[in-house]
């Protein structure tokens, strides 16, 4: 074996163990998060359900109601998260009337606003690259919660998923501001790749 494949050979196997490692993972992921929109984030998380969908229809032969069920409890936390982000991406713009205020403040808007949306692309991008890194175990478990009821957690991401909707539906009436802003918004955060 060549000295190079040695070498990520070894690197591979005691990653995990270096603290440097998971430094470097975490500045990524937070640069990465702040550089790409939310739309990129929304596609990984179809790639997870589509992998999800191979998990349980396909991998562990379950009917069509259990596999949308695992589905939806392997990434709930992730769409509720986007949908959060959503949120803030919407009422902390600067054209929407909350982020329109001068000096100080549209400042500190635009720190809230930031952090708004780094926070959860970043755990959504964590979660996405903690599965591809160990996709074969990820596809041999099953969630441990699959068919036992919905959870505390779980009820919470829906009510905050349905929460996000009706506030981004409800925008232009609460903030007075035209429909075709807010459809700009969203074009511009969930179109991924729109820089």
């Amino acid at each position: 074996m060549s000295k190079p494949l040695s070498s990520v050979r070894h690197f591979a196997h005691v990653h995990d163990d270096l603290p440097a490692f998971h430094a470097g993972y975490l500045v990524l992921t937070i640069l990465v998060a702040s550089l790409l929109n939310l739309g990129v984030f929304g596609l990984l998380i179809i790639a997870h359900m589509a992998l999800d969908y191979v998990k349980y229809r396909e991998h562990h032969g379950f009917s069509w109601r259990r596999t949308m069920e695992g589905m939806v409890r392997e990434s709930l936390v992730d769409i509720a998260l986007l949908g959060v982000g959503v949120v803030f991406a919407v009422y902390f713009h600067h054209t929407v009337g909350l982020a329109s205020l001068s000096g100080l403040l549209r400042a500190e808007m635009t720190v809230v606003r930031a952090a708004g949306l780094l926070v959860p692309k970043a755990k959504i991008l964590h979660d996405f690259l903690k599965v591809i890194s160990h996709v074969r175990h990820y596809i041999d478990q099953v969630h441990p919660r699959h068919t036992l009821g919905w959870s505390r957690l779980d009820r919470f991401c829906f009510l905050t998923l349905a929460l996000s909707v009706l506030l981004v539906v409800a925008t232009p009436a609460l903030m007075g501001v035209e429909a075709s802003t807010v459809i700009r918004i969203l074009q511009y955060e969930l179109i991924p790749f729109r820089f």
